[in-house]
This record gives structure tokens, C-alpha cells and sequence, in this order.
């Protein structure tokens, strides 16, 4: 009787172990984001072990060309003038907006294979799902937002040729504001001074906040006793919490802190607490505050940091932890709600806190490792207790409370 083959070794045995995990994420699926998340980390792994090194900047530049695509689709309007249900044609959306059929078609086919939009006969198209998306005002600001990130990404060689190594560090000197021309300007003022690349901004904002998690992390219910024990003190203060969506989401998890008794405190800048209702934020208190100034509300329970710490190196984030550190009580907690870097860069990762990274470099700012974090925290007379994760990727809440 003949030998058995022998096992798979080497790069064939990688990728039927890839594919075997593959297959088995597919069968546990659930659709939830944490399992949505695993299967797409495991279809990155198996696709990775299937390409050659030239088979990847293929896809690279196949990339490059659909954004471009999109680009055009998207700021000539060609997506809008489709029919959300039915089909058209090139020549029928360029009598609409002017623009050379071929030139569409083109776009168009481009983005059928990325699968955005269908060809349903020749030259004819239809929206689907992910082509909607584009079109819709949420999704369409963060593409566009995107492209002018990617305008100043395309300068970044330029800005490092021209600028001292400590330039990265000067908030009036970020690589963003320098390719547009407004060095001189912070990020977020650089930002407000075209009133279309503002309002872009803030659709992008509550497009990603929608896309991460709030609940899930720190064990919110775990407080009530605490929170009952002493109710003068302020259950939360949410410290340029933006519209309050994240203490409307606690609220609801926590009863109404726990029937009314932990009160919940909204602060930001005037204009973004002049812009909310009673019936945006209800049972919510707003404050007026500069983060940059001591925190005004002494010896809350909690104080609540989210997506903030990204936005600057570590100098200006010690500045932040320090003037909350001054109101905190003995029992106060401050969660901070970040990503956390991973110390190892690791193929089918999270990717998304590494793009933030990059991003963030544009406005001085920075992902921080956990490392990172303890260091700013012990600078700023506070510790970290206890991370908290989510159930998969780079999100957590981070415990802390004063230096003991």
C-alpha cells in the first residue's frame, strides 16, 4: 500500500490554517461588530497569504483609481442624479450635470468592480447599497473630508523637507493647516475657515461617532450603590462631550442615573452648547467649559474623557489631566475613552486605529499605547486602575483615579 501524502508545509499550510479560521468565524457568525470584525480580520489574513508582493501594489493602485473615481462621482454630483430605485445611463446623468458620458461610464464601471453601484445591461447603472452610502449627506461629507485629508497627505514629504523636526509638535504648525496654506492656524481653526470644509467636518464627526461604541466597556450599573450613597456629588461630568450623545446612552443604561439621583453634566465650547435642546439632552445638565482652564465641578463620581487624548501629543494632554486631576475627589474616577495602540504591529489587526494615527499626525496629534498613557497619567498625579476593552479592535474605557 502506498504512503499516505505527507501534511501541507510551508506558505501552503499557512493558508489552509487561514482558511480553516476563515471558515470557522463564517459559521460562528452572528452579525455583531465584534464577530463582523474577527471575519473580516481573518479575510485580510487569507487574501494577504493568496497575494504576491506585486499582486498587492496592484490592489494599491486599483485603490488610488476607484477613490479618484469616487472623487469625481461624488463632487460632480453623478451619484446624487442617480435614481435611488431603477437604472440610467452616462449620457442621462451627464445632460444633468455636464460632464463628458465617457467620463462617467468610466467612473462608473470602476466603481462596479469595488462593488459600488451595478451594471444592470450595457451602459446602464443602478445604485445598491454601498453606492446609496455616497450619496447620502452623512457618508458623502466623510468621503469628502477624506479627499482633503488626502490633499495634505500627498505634502507630507514636502512639509518634512521644509519644516524642523519639532515643528510636528506646534500646534500652529500642523502638516494640514501648513498644505492648505493657513499655517499660523491650529487644525480645528484651519478647519472653520472654509465653511464648507467646517461643515464637512462636523457631519464626518457624528458619522464616526456613530461608528464607536460607548456601551460595552466600563460596567456603568456597578455604580449605583455609590451613586445612591451620595448624590450631591455629580454622577458623570462628560468633558467636551459634544451633543450629549454619550450621556444619553449611559442615562438609558443606568436608568436615568438610577432614577434621577446621579446627576449628569454635559461641557463644551458656547457654540456647541448653544446649538442643543432640552429635548436633544433630556434630565442633562450644560456647562460652558475650557478644558484648558481647571475643571469648575469638584469630587464627581466620574469624569468622562472620550476621544479627546487622540488630539494632541503629550505636553497638551497632561495640561488636559491635570486640570481634571484638581477636581477630583478620593473616590473620583476618570474614564478615558481612546484607542489604545498596540505595542506590536501585528497583519490583520484593528486597522483602524492605525489610520487614525496617521491621520492624526495632520493635527498634532497622536494614538497613545498603554505605556503612553500611564506616563501622561503619572504626570498629571493620576494612575491607571483598570482597562476596560471592547470586544474587539483597538476601543477601551481607561479607569483612572487620583495618584495614591
Amino acid at each position: 500500500m502506498a504512503a499516505p501524502p505527507p501534511p501541507p508545509s510551508g506558505p501552503n499550510q499557512e493558508l489552509i490554517k487561514a482558511a480553516k479560521e476563515f471558515a470557522a468565524a463564517a459559521e460562528r457568525f452572528d452579525g455583531s461588530q465584534n464577530e463582523q470584525m474577527r471575519l473580516l480580520k481573518e479575510a485580510d489574513t487569507l487574501r494577504y497569504l493568496l497575494e504576491s508582493p506585486f499582486d498587492r501594489m496592484m490592489k494599491q493602485w486599483e485603490g488610488t483609481t476607484v477613490i479618484s473615481a469616487l472623487h469625481l462621482l461624488v463632487e460632480t454630483g453623478a451619484l446624487e442624479k442617480m435614481p435611488k430605485e431603477g437604472s440610467v445611463t452616462p449620457k442621462e446623468i451627464a445632460a444633468l450635470i455636464n460632464i463628458e458620458e465617457s467620463a462617467i461610464a468610466r467612473a462608473l464601471r470602476l466603481c462596479v468592480m469595488e462593488g459600488i453601484a451595478v451594471e444592470t445591461a450595457p451602459s446602464t447603472f443602478a445604485h445598491n447599497t454601498k453606492s446609496l452610502a455616497y450619496a447620502s449627506p452623512g457618508s458623502r461629507e466623510f468621503f469628502r473630508i477624506c479627499m482633503e485629508q488626502l490633499k495634505a497627505f500627498l505634502k507630507l514629504p514636502d512639509y518634512f523637507k521644509s519644516h524642523t523636526r519639532e515643528d510636528l509638535f506646534n500646534l500652529k504648525k500642523s502638516p494640514f493647516a501648513w498644505a492648505f496654506d493657513l499655517e499660523g492656524l491650529t487644525y480645528y481653526e484651519a478647519i472653520s475657515h472654509n465653511p464648507d470644509r467646517f461643515n464637512m467636518f462636523n457631519m464626518t464627526m457624528t458619522q464616526l461617532e456613530n461608528q464607536v461604541p460607548i456601551l460595552g466597556m466600563f460596567p456603568w450599573p456597578t455604580l449605583k450603590a455609590e451613586v445612591e450613597a451620595e448624590p450631591e456629588r455629580a454622577f458623570i461630568v462628560d468633558i467636551a462631550g459634544n451633543r450629549g450623545h454619550c450621556l444619553v446612552a449611559i442615562g438609558k443604561e443606568t436608568e436615568n442615573g438610577f432614577g434621577g439621583k446621579g446627576k449628569l453634566i454635559l461641557q463644551d465650547r458656547p457654540d456647541v452648547i448653544a446649538s442643543l435642546t432640552p429635548e436633544d439632552i433630556p434630565n442633562i445638565e450644560t456647562m460652558v467649559i475650557d478644558f484648558f482652564e481647571p475643571q469648575p465641578v469638584k469630587n464627581a463620581h466620574v469624569y468622562f474623557l472620550r476621544r479627546i487624548l487622540h488630539d494632541f501629543y503629550e505636553p497638551v494632554c497632561i495640561t488636559i489631566l491635570r486640570n481634571i486631576a484638581s477636581a477630583m475627589g478620593p473616590t473620583s474616577r476618570l474614564i478615558i475613552a481612546d484607542m489604545i495602540l498596540p505595542d506590536k504591529t501585528e497583519l490583520g489587526g484593528d486597522m483602524t486605529i492605525y489610520w487614525m494615527d496617521f491621520s492624526m499626525m495632520m493635527l498634532n496629534g497622536k494614538e497613545k499605547t498603554k505605556g503612553e498613557f500611564e506616563e501622561i497619567l503619572g504626570e498629571a498625579g493620576l494612575e491607571l486602575v483598570k482597562i476596560w476593552p471592547f470586544g474587539f479592535g483597538a476601543q477601551a474605557n481607561i479607569e483612572c483615579r487620583l495618584k495614591r
